[in-house]
Parts: C-alpha cells; structure tokens; sequence
C-alpha cells in the first residue's frame, strides 16, 4: 500500500471490532444526523472544527471515521 492511501474497513471489520482496546469510532455526520443515527460507540466529531486532544494519544490506535457523504 502506498502510504498515501488509507486503509479501509468492511462493515463487518468494523462491527467486529467495536468496542476493543484501541479502536475508535468517530462520525463526522452534523450532530442532528449523529444524535438519530450514529453507529453504536461511536463519538461525534466536527471534521472541521476539532482539537487533537479529542483524538486519542495512542499514536498506534485504529480510528476509524464516517459520514453519509454528500447527496
């Protein structure tokens, strides 16, 4: 994999590993939309608008980040 390509997970991966130690969910959907529907575990983050501390120190840990994209 060329390092400027990011790893994507399958559904499945995701919801297998939800929940394990260093594993983290963020959805970058509008809190509105995040407060309906959010994926179970998962923590709202403004894509736009956030501070490195609401990220975890881990620097090894998966974050894993979502939205319903345009349209």
């Amino acid at each position: 994999m060329d390092e400027s390509e990011l790893p994507e997970l399958s559904l499945a991966e995701v919801a297998a590993r939800l929940g394990t130690p260093g594993f983290h969910v963020y959805d970058n959907n509008g809190r509105g939309r995040w407060k309906r529907s959010h994926v179970p575990g998962a923590v709202h983050l403004n894509a736009y608008s956030f501070e490195a501390t609401e990220l975890p120190v881990d620097r090894t840990a998966t974050l894993v980040f979502y939205c319903a994209g345009p349209g």
